[in-house]
């Protein structure tokens, strides 16, 4: 406390002697320089501090009235000033001492909050970790349950559950908290989706080549999306290269100011009514529709004989599903796509 006291008391003597030769050339009263040392050593070191500096300036205020340099007055009125000084100072010291005691608790709390923001992340960082190797967990489940399955078809499905099942476990790697919700980046996470399809197709000479925007999407985009790319890209790597022909799929995700689009296009054999009467197919054309419902988005198809793309468009909001009105899913096929939408052979 002693050096507050010093550091003051110097600082008033500052003021009072760099307002001395001030006096010589521009006479007037010395209650303006007075008035900022008053107010910094509040700010500085509280309402003591000020109430101090208060007192040495008023009293080194004496000198800078008639008779100059002497503590004694000659008029009244100088010396009602120097007490509305000393009465304002008093109160200056007052609101500013509140006013810092005020910024102070508003430091505090933005600590508190960054450090309730780090802890909050970790704890999502912890739980996402979790949640991702229990996903993990139920994909090797049901991986060694589907080798001992002889059904083909119920195997086939069974490894389709396992790749839906790993498209949520990387949402929840890769979730991060933003604000006051969670987010995963989208262009890591199509690029991660990629990367393990493409693995799905290996010792194929099949390409994936993705290319996808930078923003951020809430966990219930990210699941939905996963799961629609997850089953646009299997199907095109099932059937649209027969044969062990090489072909290219290419994903991308691009932000249409309020709205996103995915884009998925392959140069396989396209898509034909007449080639294929499987039910998988159209099982897959049904989910794919309903994810594109739930993410209020409008999926579209063209297709020819050289390749197929589909285009799904939905909106940015982090409230899809939840708050605003359900869109519509729909499916426009170009004229030399058949209705039932079979990949040709």
């Amino acid at each position: 406390m002693l050096w507050r006291v010093t550091v003051t008391a110097v600082a008033v003597l500052i003021a009072y002697l760099v307002q001395i030769p001030l006096e010589h050339e521009v006479p007037g009263e010395p209650f303006l320089l007075f008035s900022l040392v008053v107010i910094s050593a509040t700010l500085a070191f509280g309402s003591q501090a000020g109430f101090i500096a208060v007192a040495l300036s008023t009293l080194l205020s004496f000198p800078f009235f008639e008779p100059r340099t002497s503590f004694s007055l000659i008029h009244a009125g100088d010396l009602i000033k120097i007490e509305i000084y000393a009465i304002l100072g008093g109160g200056c010291v007052f609101a500013f001492s509140r006013l810092g005691k005020t910024l102070t608790a508003l430091s505090d709390t933005n600590e508190s909050l960054a450090r309730l923001d780090k802890s909050r992340s970790l704890l999502l960082r912890e739980t996402a970790h979790g949640v991702a190797n229990n996903f993990a967990t139920v994909a090797a489940l049901l991986s060694m349950r589907s080798i001992s399955v002889d059904d083909i078809e119920a195997r086939r499905s069974l490894d389709e559950a396992v790749e839906q099942v790993k498209v949520m476990a990387r949402v929840h790697r890769r979730l991060r908290a933003r604000d006051q919700d969670v987010s995963l980046d989208s262009a890591a996470y199509i690029r991660e989706l990629c990367d393990d399809l493409e693995e799905m197709a290996h010792g194929r000479p099949i390409v994936i080549e993705c290319e996808a925007d930078s923003l951020p999407l809430d966990m219930h985009q990210a699941v939905l999306l996963g799961l629609i790319l997850n089953e646009l890209v299997t199907n095109a790597v099932k059937h649209a290269f027969p044969g062990g022909r090489a072909g290219r799929i290419q994903v991308h995700l691009e932000a249409l100011e309020t709205r996103l689009r995915l884009s998925v296009e392959d140069d396989g054999v396209g898509i034909d009514g007449s080639s294929r009467t499987g039910a998988d197919t159209g099982q897959g054309q049904a989910l794919v529709l309903g994810l594109a419902h739930e993410l209020e988005g409008n999926l579209e198809l063209q297709s020819t004989a050289s390749g197929s793309s589909f285009r799904l468009t939905f909106p940015a909001a982090s409230s899809i599903g939840h708050t605003s009105t359900p869109g519509t899913a729909s499916l426009g096929v170009c004229p030399s796509s058949a209705t039932r939408l079979k990949r040709r052979e």
